[in-house]
């Protein structure tokens, strides 16, 4: 799985926080964050997106 990068999940938080998302579902959103950009890693090829 790829790893997300410091910022993003700097930004990723702050938008969780903003939301008031329960700190116990924290960690299942940045797994969901994680598995989403691998996929669209994986799937996307030649799309112009970028992880």
């Amino acid at each position: 799985m790829l790893a997300v990068q410091q910022e993003l999940a700097r930004r990723y938080e702050a938008q969780l926080a903003q939301r008031n998302e329960m700190a116990g579902q924290r960690p299942h959103d940045h797994q969901w964050l994680r598995q989403y950009l691998d996929f669209s890693h994986k799937y996307s090829a030649g799309s112009g997106f970028s992880c």
